[in-house]
């Protein structure tokens, strides 16, 4: 059984990520297990699994944040 996050997540709301991880393959979202969410990422085809469980509270929350997180890590021009 998969933890569950309970807390609420304080994430920013950043289209520019978003539309870029799109564009670039990336996509996000919820698979309800019962009354919990997993998030899913998928990427060219492969699906990958969130490690934890979130509630209808903060599933929408830990997509802006990962979202994020892979524009942060994966966008080369705003490394430069």
């Amino acid at each position: 059984m998969k933890d569950v996050e309970k807390k609420l997540i304080k994430s920013s709301y950043d289209i520019q990520a978003v539309s870029w991880c799109l564009k670039n393959g990336y996509k996000l979202y919820p698979k309800p297990i019962g009354k919990l969410y997993l998030i899913i990422l998928e990427y060219k085809g492969t699906k990958a699994e969130s490690e934890k469980l979130y509630t209808k509270k903060n599933w929408s929350d830990k997509i802006w944040e990962t979202y994020k997180h892979i524009y942060n890590k994966k966008c080369l021009e705003r490394k430069q």
